[in-house]
């Protein structure tokens, strides 16, 4: 009877051992990093990459279905528009005429959402523009792998936004500083800023009353590139010659600046303007990544402002303005900062303009 158990035992352990192990593993808590993906209309927006929780890679990833608000199957997002779109980013040192620069952009027919199959990565396209009847959406996927498969119904919705023709991604300012004349440091009489895009102050920018920093559209051509007209005046609108804005010195090179973002820049007496075939602008940023690659530098020479020290006083109250003051010429030395930090998304002409904070036109 021994025998027989340990003959039974040895096959049952023989079985065991020949069962092929499993391949793979596919988690049923594979999820978005998301409840809600926030995507303005006619901008392009990525999404986070999915948790996979430990499955194995490669998985592929596709939209099962897409169903609105009120839960009702619609190809909204699938839908196709033409759009403009830049095929490879900008380089402004290769990327010298018009002509060099259409070979990057292309229209092309495009549905609003994407999916990178490999990644899991959903992607809106400037298309969302022409989405009108609803805004939120719930998205059904699949992910596959070696394991086998999972659906997964309302993995995350969507909720698209109004159109935003001009962010404010990071901080910009306009700014007076002084020159102290025993060492050369500067000192800020005054900065107006607008902090990001949740500033109280962003309204007044776009309908043209901020004090300070004002961002128009002044015409709806070119209907697919963008022109940006830079406008720098003393306090009282007077606008500064160009010539007198150099741009920002960064060791033996300088800060990234609009020039670098232009394919046709043009100036006159009282403006610079910028040329992109396609928005967004600006393109390219020289120094730095993410937000920050919307800062955009300048400075004025020091012979462009006369300190308006009567305003000033009246706001402030009396100041020691000696420390500031050239012993032999009697003047107050100042140096404007300029700093943008804007995205504009929507084409056409648009007048960006930045007053200096109590300062008169040096004549």
């Amino acid at each position: 009877m021994k025998n027989i158990f340990y003959s039974f035992l040895t096959i049952t352990l023989l079985i065991v051992a020949c069962k092929p192990p499993e391949i793979g593993y596919l988690s049923d808590n594979i999820h978005a990093l998301e409840d809600t993906i926030f995507a303005p209309r006619g901008i392009f927006v990525k999404s986070a990459p999915p948790a996979i929780e430990g499955s194995t890679y490669p998985l592929h990833w596709e939209i099962t279905s897409i169903t609105d608000g009120n839960g009702n199957p619609t190809n909204a997002l699938f839908e196709e528009h033409e759009i403009l779109t830049w095929k490879e980013p900008f380089n402004p040192e290769t990327d010298t005429s018009l002509e060099i620069v259409n070979q990057k952009l292309e229209l092309t027919n495009q549905p609003s959402i994407l999916m990178n199959d490999v990644s899991g990565e959903f992607a809106f396209t400037q298309s969302t523009r022409n989405v009108t009847d609803n805004d939120i959406y719930h998205l059904n996927v699949k992910a596959t792998n070696v394991r086998g498969e999972r659906q997964l119904d309302d993995f995350v919705v969507v909720k698209l936004e109004p159109f935003v023709p001009v962010e404010f991604p990071v901080e910009m300012r306009s700014r007076l500083n002084l020159v102290n004349q025993s060492n050369g440091s500067l000192s800020a009489l005054y900065t107006s800023k607008i902090t990001n895009g949740f500033d109280d102050n962003v309204p007044s920018v776009l309908d043209g009353t901020h004090p300070y920093i004002t961002i128009t559209k002044i015409s709806n051509e070119p209907a697919l590139g963008v022109n940006v007209k830079m406008i720098i005046t003393d306090s009282y609108d007077n606008p500064l010659d160009p010539a007198k804005i150099p741009f920002y010195p960064s060791g033996s090179s300088y800060l990234q600046n609009y020039h670098d973002n232009s394919i046709e820049t043009v100036s006159d007496a009282t403006s610079t303007t910028f040329s992109l075939p396609a928005p967004p602008f600006p393109q390219y940023a020289r120094n730095y990544g993410g937000n920050n690659s919307y800062l955009m530098y300048y400075i004025t020479t020091r012979d462009a402002f006369t300190v308006d020290t009567e305003a000033y006083e009246n706001d402030y109250g009396a100041k020691d303005w000696a420390p500031f003051t050239d012993p032999d010429t009697g003047v107050i030395v100042n140096q404007a900062y300029i700093r943008w930090g804007i995205k504009i998304n929507d084409s056409g002409t648009w007048e960006i303009k930045m007053r200096i904070p109590y300062t008169k036109l040096k004549v």
